[in-house]
Protein backbone atom coordinates (compact mmCIF):
# COMPACT_ATOMS: atom_id res chain seq x y z
CA UNK A 1 0.00 0.00 0.00
CA UNK A 2 0.91 3.34 -0.83
CA UNK A 3 0.39 6.51 0.93
CA UNK A 4 1.27 9.95 -0.59
CA UNK A 5 1.15 12.66 2.09
CA UNK A 6 -0.39 15.59 0.14
CA UNK A 7 0.32 19.08 2.29
CA UNK A 8 -2.78 20.39 2.88
CA UNK A 9 -1.79 22.13 6.70
CA UNK A 10 1.30 23.87 7.68
CA UNK A 11 2.46 23.03 11.45
CA UNK A 12 4.98 25.11 13.16
CA UNK A 13 7.55 22.59 14.57
CA UNK A 14 6.70 23.64 17.81
CA UNK A 15 6.03 20.74 21.15
CA UNK A 16 3.78 23.09 22.78
CA UNK A 17 1.33 23.15 20.03
CA UNK A 18 -0.94 20.04 18.40
CA UNK A 19 2.02 18.95 15.63
CA UNK A 20 -0.44 16.81 13.34
CA UNK A 21 -3.40 17.99 12.13
CA UNK A 22 -5.28 14.93 10.42
CA UNK A 23 -7.89 12.89 10.94
CA UNK A 24 -7.36 8.65 10.86
CA UNK A 25 -8.39 8.22 7.53
CA UNK A 26 -6.75 11.89 6.20
CA UNK A 27 -3.18 11.46 6.37
CA UNK A 28 -1.24 14.71 4.95
CA UNK A 29 1.19 16.83 6.29
CA UNK A 30 3.57 19.71 5.07
CA UNK A 31 6.58 20.06 7.89
CA UNK A 32 7.63 23.53 8.49
CA UNK A 33 10.93 23.65 10.42
CA UNK A 34 13.07 26.80 10.79
CA UNK A 35 16.23 26.00 11.74
CA UNK A 36 18.94 29.07 12.39
CA UNK A 37 19.85 30.00 9.33
CA UNK A 38 17.44 28.65 6.87
CA UNK A 39 13.93 27.71 5.86
CA UNK A 40 13.34 24.21 4.54
CA UNK A 41 9.90 22.52 4.33
CA UNK A 42 9.74 18.78 4.35
CA UNK A 43 7.29 16.89 2.42
CA UNK A 44 6.96 13.64 4.00
CA UNK A 45 5.93 10.12 1.28
CA UNK A 46 5.82 7.25 3.46
CA UNK A 47 4.47 3.49 3.05
CA UNK A 48 2.33 2.63 5.61
CA UNK A 49 2.70 -1.37 6.50
CA UNK A 50 -0.33 -3.47 5.74
CA UNK A 51 -1.01 -4.56 10.08
CA UNK A 52 -1.94 -7.74 11.11
CA UNK A 53 -3.98 -7.17 14.28
CA UNK A 54 -5.86 -9.44 16.61
CA UNK A 55 -9.21 -10.24 15.82
CA UNK A 56 -11.70 -7.71 16.55
CA UNK A 57 -10.79 -3.76 16.58
CA UNK A 58 -8.05 -3.28 14.05
CA UNK A 59 -5.78 -0.37 13.32
CA UNK A 60 -5.25 2.21 10.71
CA UNK A 61 -2.20 1.50 8.84
CA UNK A 62 -2.36 5.48 7.10
CA UNK A 63 -2.08 6.93 10.50
CA UNK A 64 0.59 4.74 11.66
CA UNK A 65 2.55 5.18 8.57
CA UNK A 66 2.10 9.00 9.02
CA UNK A 67 3.22 8.87 12.06
CA UNK A 68 6.37 6.56 12.05
CA UNK A 69 7.48 9.09 8.54
CA UNK A 70 7.19 11.66 10.94
CA UNK A 71 9.87 10.58 13.47
CA UNK A 72 12.41 9.72 10.70
CA UNK A 73 12.50 13.40 10.23
CA UNK A 74 14.93 14.46 13.38
CA UNK A 75 13.71 17.89 14.58
CA UNK A 76 10.13 16.57 14.67
CA UNK A 77 11.43 13.98 16.74
CA UNK A 78 13.40 16.34 19.12
CA UNK A 79 10.87 18.52 19.64
CA UNK A 80 7.85 15.84 20.57
CA UNK A 81 9.84 13.95 22.84
CA UNK A 82 11.17 17.37 24.75
CA UNK A 83 7.35 17.53 25.12
CA UNK A 84 6.82 14.38 26.16
CA UNK A 85 9.47 14.53 29.06
CA UNK A 86 8.18 17.84 30.00
CA UNK A 87 4.38 16.67 30.42
CA UNK A 88 5.99 13.58 32.57
CA UNK A 89 7.86 15.98 34.81
CA UNK A 90 4.97 18.21 35.36
CA UNK A 91 2.62 15.20 35.75
CA UNK A 92 4.71 14.10 38.77
CA UNK A 93 5.06 17.32 40.02
CA UNK A 94 0.84 17.43 40.36
CA UNK A 95 1.11 14.47 42.29
CA UNK A 96 3.02 15.60 44.80
CA UNK A 97 5.89 13.88 44.29
CA UNK A 98 9.07 16.03 44.19
CA UNK A 99 11.24 15.28 40.82
CA UNK A 100 13.71 18.15 41.50
CA UNK A 101 14.47 17.10 44.74
CA UNK A 102 14.75 13.67 44.40
CA UNK A 103 16.90 14.47 41.23
CA UNK A 104 19.44 16.37 43.61
CA UNK A 105 20.03 13.56 45.89
CA UNK A 106 20.41 10.77 43.82
CA UNK A 107 23.15 12.85 42.00
CA UNK A 108 25.22 13.50 45.38
CA UNK A 109 25.93 9.77 44.24
CA UNK A 110 29.84 8.58 43.40
CA UNK A 111 28.22 6.99 39.81
CA UNK A 112 30.56 6.36 37.67
CA UNK A 113 32.28 3.95 40.70
CA UNK A 114 28.98 2.41 40.89
CA UNK A 115 28.79 1.51 37.03
CA UNK A 116 32.44 0.09 36.89
CA UNK A 117 31.29 -2.60 39.77
CA UNK A 118 28.28 -3.79 37.50
CA UNK A 119 28.99 -3.50 34.31
CA UNK A 120 29.61 -6.50 32.42
CA UNK A 121 32.40 -5.54 29.49
CA UNK A 122 31.55 -8.52 27.37
CA UNK A 123 27.88 -7.19 26.67
CA UNK A 124 27.84 -5.84 23.01
CA UNK A 125 24.67 -3.70 22.71
CA UNK A 126 22.13 -4.51 19.62
CA UNK A 127 21.06 -1.18 17.07
CA UNK A 128 17.70 -1.28 18.72
CA UNK A 129 19.13 -0.62 21.72
CA UNK A 130 21.52 2.44 21.13
CA UNK A 131 18.35 4.38 19.48
CA UNK A 132 16.79 7.29 21.53
CA UNK A 133 13.63 6.08 23.05
CA UNK A 134 11.48 7.65 26.46
CA UNK A 135 12.84 10.90 25.81
CA UNK A 136 16.41 10.45 26.01
CA UNK A 137 18.79 10.68 23.50
CA UNK A 138 21.03 8.04 25.07
CA UNK A 139 17.96 5.95 25.43
CA UNK A 140 18.86 3.69 28.49
CA UNK A 141 22.34 4.01 28.52
CA UNK A 142 22.71 7.14 30.49
CA UNK A 143 22.29 8.23 33.85
CA UNK A 144 19.63 11.42 33.21
CA UNK A 145 17.13 7.86 32.01
CA UNK A 146 18.80 5.49 35.24
CA UNK A 147 17.85 8.44 37.48
CA UNK A 148 14.78 9.35 36.49
CA UNK A 149 13.07 6.12 35.76
CA UNK A 150 11.57 5.49 39.52
CA UNK A 151 10.07 8.89 39.47
CA UNK A 152 8.89 8.65 35.60
CA UNK A 153 7.40 5.34 36.47
CA UNK A 154 4.72 6.77 38.93
CA UNK A 155 3.87 9.54 36.58
CA UNK A 156 3.34 7.47 33.74
CA UNK A 157 1.54 5.03 36.15
CA UNK A 158 -0.67 7.24 37.91
CA UNK A 159 -3.91 6.86 35.57
CA UNK A 160 -3.57 3.52 34.48
CA UNK A 161 -6.17 1.76 36.98
CA UNK A 162 -8.66 4.27 35.60
CA UNK A 163 -10.63 3.25 32.45
CA UNK A 164 -11.13 6.76 31.58
CA UNK A 165 -7.16 8.00 32.51
CA UNK A 166 -8.58 10.79 34.51
CA UNK A 167 -8.30 9.66 37.98
CA UNK A 168 -4.55 10.52 38.94
CA UNK A 169 -3.09 8.01 41.60
CA UNK A 170 0.44 8.44 43.13
CA UNK A 171 -0.14 4.59 43.96
CA UNK A 172 -0.82 3.80 40.30
CA UNK A 173 2.67 2.24 39.82
CA UNK A 174 2.42 -0.10 42.85
CA UNK A 175 -1.24 -0.96 41.92
CA UNK A 176 0.03 -1.78 38.50
CA UNK A 177 2.68 -4.44 39.82
CA UNK A 178 0.38 -5.82 42.01
CA UNK A 179 -2.24 -6.50 39.42
CA UNK A 180 0.25 -8.33 37.85
CA UNK A 181 1.05 -10.81 40.23
CA UNK A 182 -1.98 -11.39 40.59
CA UNK A 183 -3.01 -12.07 37.44
CA UNK A 184 -0.05 -14.35 36.97
CA UNK A 185 -1.02 -16.40 39.89
CA UNK A 186 -4.48 -16.72 38.57
CA UNK A 187 -2.78 -17.92 35.26
CA UNK A 188 -0.60 -20.32 36.91
CA UNK A 189 -4.16 -21.83 38.12
CA UNK A 190 -5.47 -21.92 35.24
CA UNK A 191 -2.62 -23.89 33.30
CA UNK A 192 -2.66 -26.22 37.10
CA UNK A 193 0.76 -24.97 38.45
CA UNK A 194 1.38 -24.78 41.77
CA UNK A 195 3.19 -21.42 42.79
CA UNK A 196 4.75 -23.15 45.62
CA UNK A 197 6.86 -25.37 42.99
CA UNK A 198 8.00 -21.55 41.44
CA UNK A 199 11.68 -21.54 43.32
CA UNK A 200 14.17 -19.76 40.79
CA UNK A 201 12.82 -16.60 38.69
CA UNK A 202 14.41 -14.50 36.31
CA UNK A 203 13.61 -10.82 35.32
CA UNK A 204 14.17 -10.30 31.90
CA UNK A 205 14.46 -6.21 31.22
CA UNK A 206 14.55 -5.54 35.13
CA UNK A 207 15.36 -1.71 34.65
CA UNK A 208 16.17 -0.77 38.35
CA UNK A 209 14.63 -4.26 39.96
CA UNK A 210 10.88 -2.57 40.80
CA UNK A 211 9.60 -5.47 38.98
CA UNK A 212 12.00 -8.06 40.55
CA UNK A 213 11.47 -7.03 43.70
CA UNK A 214 7.79 -7.38 43.28
CA UNK A 215 8.19 -11.04 42.26
CA UNK A 216 9.80 -11.82 45.83
CA UNK A 217 6.87 -10.86 47.23
CA UNK A 218 4.60 -12.27 45.14
CA UNK A 219 6.78 -15.94 45.19
CA UNK A 220 7.66 -15.69 49.23
CA UNK A 221 8.49 -19.44 48.16
CA UNK A 222 11.52 -18.91 46.15
CA UNK A 223 15.00 -19.63 46.54
CA UNK A 224 16.60 -16.79 44.22
CA UNK A 225 14.71 -14.04 42.05
CA UNK A 226 17.29 -12.82 39.25
CA UNK A 227 17.08 -9.29 37.30
CA UNK A 228 18.71 -8.79 33.63
CA UNK A 229 19.08 -5.84 32.31
CA UNK A 230 20.91 -4.30 29.69
CA UNK A 231 21.70 -1.03 30.93
CA UNK A 232 24.53 -0.72 33.76
CA UNK A 233 23.36 2.40 34.66
CA UNK A 234 19.95 0.80 35.08
CA UNK A 235 21.47 -1.49 37.34
CA UNK A 236 23.65 0.78 39.60
CA UNK A 237 20.83 2.79 40.22
CA UNK A 238 18.80 -0.33 41.24
CA UNK A 239 21.26 -1.33 44.02
CA UNK A 240 21.52 1.72 45.15
CA UNK A 241 17.38 2.23 45.62
CA UNK A 242 17.78 -0.93 47.39
CA UNK A 243 20.69 0.20 49.53
CA UNK A 244 17.99 2.73 50.39
CA UNK A 245 15.06 0.45 51.08
CA UNK A 246 17.43 -1.65 53.13
CA UNK A 247 18.66 1.68 55.76
CA UNK A 248 14.82 2.08 55.91
CA UNK A 249 14.39 -1.36 57.12
CA UNK A 250 11.67 -1.99 54.76
CA UNK A 251 10.64 -5.54 54.19
CA UNK A 252 12.51 -6.24 51.56
CA UNK A 253 14.59 -9.34 50.46
CA UNK A 254 18.43 -9.52 50.37
CA UNK A 255 20.01 -7.96 47.71
CA UNK A 256 23.08 -9.22 45.98
CA UNK A 257 24.78 -7.62 43.02
CA UNK A 258 26.36 -9.29 39.98
CA UNK A 259 30.25 -8.76 39.77
CA UNK A 260 31.70 -8.26 36.13
CA UNK A 261 34.48 -11.13 36.79
CA UNK A 262 32.48 -13.38 38.87
CA UNK A 263 29.29 -15.32 38.27
CA UNK A 264 26.05 -15.42 39.88
CA UNK A 265 26.94 -14.39 43.82
CA UNK A 266 24.60 -16.23 46.75
CA UNK A 267 22.04 -14.38 47.87
CA UNK A 268 17.86 -14.24 47.49
CA UNK A 269 17.83 -11.58 44.94
CA UNK A 270 20.59 -10.91 42.07
CA UNK A 271 20.74 -7.95 39.34
CA UNK A 272 22.70 -8.73 36.40
CA UNK A 273 24.13 -6.66 33.44
CA UNK A 274 23.13 -8.60 30.55
CA UNK A 275 21.14 -9.12 26.84
CA UNK A 276 17.88 -10.57 28.02
CA UNK A 277 18.16 -12.40 24.44
CA UNK A 278 21.54 -14.33 25.91
CA UNK A 279 21.55 -14.22 29.28
CA UNK A 280 24.35 -16.68 31.28
CA UNK A 281 21.70 -18.69 33.12
CA UNK A 282 22.02 -22.34 32.46
CA UNK A 283 19.54 -24.48 30.40
CA UNK A 284 16.64 -25.58 32.01
CA UNK A 285 17.25 -23.77 35.46
CA UNK A 286 14.34 -21.44 36.17
CA UNK A 287 11.04 -21.92 37.04
CA UNK A 288 9.44 -18.74 35.76
CA UNK A 289 10.49 -16.29 33.66
CA UNK A 290 9.34 -12.61 33.39
CA UNK A 291 9.14 -9.88 30.85
CA UNK A 292 7.28 -6.96 32.31
CA UNK A 293 6.76 -3.89 30.53
CA UNK A 294 9.57 -4.52 27.99
CA UNK A 295 8.33 -5.93 24.70
CA UNK A 296 6.88 -2.63 23.25
CA UNK A 297 10.39 -1.20 23.36
CA UNK A 298 12.01 -3.90 21.11
CA UNK A 299 11.54 -5.32 17.77
CA UNK A 300 9.57 -7.82 16.95
CA UNK A 301 12.60 -10.14 16.33
CA UNK A 302 14.45 -9.11 19.49
CA UNK A 303 11.40 -10.01 21.36
CA UNK A 304 10.93 -13.31 19.84
CA UNK A 305 14.65 -14.10 20.85
CA UNK A 306 13.94 -13.70 23.95
CA UNK A 307 10.98 -15.84 24.47
CA UNK A 308 13.35 -18.77 22.61
CA UNK A 309 16.02 -17.67 25.46
CA UNK A 310 12.96 -18.04 28.07
CA UNK A 311 12.24 -21.03 26.66
CA UNK A 312 16.01 -22.47 26.76
CA UNK A 313 16.40 -21.44 30.95
CA UNK A 314 12.89 -22.90 31.65
CA UNK A 315 12.43 -26.53 33.07
CA UNK A 316 10.26 -28.61 31.78
CA UNK A 317 6.43 -27.63 33.60
CA UNK A 318 8.36 -23.83 33.68
CA UNK A 319 6.53 -20.81 32.48
CA UNK A 320 6.74 -17.21 30.87
CA UNK A 321 4.84 -14.65 31.83
CA UNK A 322 4.57 -11.09 30.18
CA UNK A 323 2.61 -8.20 31.39
CA UNK A 324 2.13 -5.71 28.80
CA UNK A 325 -0.03 -3.50 27.34
CA UNK A 326 -3.16 -4.20 25.96
CA UNK A 327 -3.58 -2.84 22.24
CA UNK A 328 -7.29 -4.21 22.00
CA UNK A 329 -8.30 -2.32 25.11
CA UNK A 330 -10.81 0.24 24.58
CA UNK A 331 -7.73 3.02 26.26
CA UNK A 332 -5.02 1.89 23.62
CA UNK A 333 -8.06 1.81 21.05
CA UNK A 334 -9.08 5.84 21.75
CA UNK A 335 -4.79 6.55 21.56
CA UNK A 336 -4.02 4.83 18.34
CA UNK A 337 -7.59 6.37 16.82
CA UNK A 338 -6.53 10.10 17.76
CA UNK A 339 -3.58 11.73 16.34
CA UNK A 340 -2.75 13.78 18.57
CA UNK A 341 -2.66 11.20 21.46
CA UNK A 342 -1.05 8.40 19.14
CA UNK A 343 1.36 10.94 18.51
CA UNK A 344 2.18 12.20 21.90
CA UNK A 345 3.03 8.13 22.99
CA UNK A 346 5.08 7.35 19.92
CA UNK A 347 7.22 10.39 20.93
CA UNK A 348 8.73 8.26 23.58
CA UNK A 349 8.27 4.61 22.05
CA UNK A 350 10.09 3.92 19.12
CA UNK A 351 8.73 0.41 18.23
CA UNK A 352 5.41 0.52 19.52
CA UNK A 353 4.19 -0.31 16.20
CA UNK A 354 6.24 -3.21 15.70
CA UNK A 355 4.48 -4.31 19.78
CA UNK A 356 0.62 -3.54 18.93
CA UNK A 357 0.90 -5.51 15.44
CA UNK A 358 2.90 -8.52 17.10
CA UNK A 359 0.50 -11.43 17.61
CA UNK A 360 2.09 -12.43 21.21
CA UNK A 361 0.33 -16.17 21.39
CA UNK A 362 1.51 -16.69 18.48
CA UNK A 363 5.57 -15.60 19.01
CA UNK A 364 5.32 -18.07 22.09
CA UNK A 365 4.13 -21.20 20.06
CA UNK A 366 6.64 -20.23 17.90
CA UNK A 367 9.23 -20.33 20.44
CA UNK A 368 8.26 -23.70 21.88
CA UNK A 369 5.22 -23.21 24.67
CA UNK A 370 2.64 -24.75 24.48
CA UNK A 371 -0.62 -24.20 26.06
CA UNK A 372 -1.11 -19.79 26.16
CA UNK A 373 -3.34 -17.92 28.64
CA UNK A 374 -4.08 -14.09 28.93
CA UNK A 375 -6.33 -12.28 31.92
CA UNK A 376 -6.55 -8.81 31.73
CA UNK A 377 -4.30 -6.46 34.90
CA UNK A 378 -5.43 -3.23 34.11
CA UNK A 379 -8.06 -1.40 31.75
CA UNK A 380 -5.13 -1.05 29.39
CA UNK A 381 -2.91 -4.19 30.18
CA UNK A 382 -2.84 -7.65 29.91
CA UNK A 383 -0.77 -10.45 31.58
CA UNK A 384 0.13 -13.36 29.15
CA UNK A 385 1.32 -16.60 30.23
CA UNK A 386 2.60 -19.35 28.62
CA UNK A 387 3.70 -23.50 29.75
CA UNK A 388 6.90 -25.38 29.11
CA UNK A 389 5.60 -28.45 29.03
CA UNK A 390 7.15 -31.21 31.12
CA UNK A 391 6.28 -31.46 34.80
Amino acid sequence: MRVTIKPFQQVELNPAKQVLQATPYEVGLILQARPPVCKRQVCIVCRAQETVSPPGRQFNPLLMGAVEALFRFPPFFNAAAKNARRMIVKRAEALGLDWEGAMRGMQAQDWEARLKAVTNPAVTYPDYYTQPFHAYGKGNLCWEAALEVTMAAKSVHAAVMDPAGREMDPEGDAKLRASYSARLLQCLSDLGVDPGNIRTITDLGCATGLSTLELMRAFPSADRVTGVDLSPHLIAVGRYEQELRQLHAQPVPTFCIHAANGGVPEGALTLLHGAAERTPLPAGSQDLVSLCLVCHELPQGATRNIMREAFRVLRPGGVMAVMEMNPQSATFQRIFGNPFAYTAFKSTEPWLQEYITLDMPGALRDAGFAAVVTREATPRHKTVVALKHGW
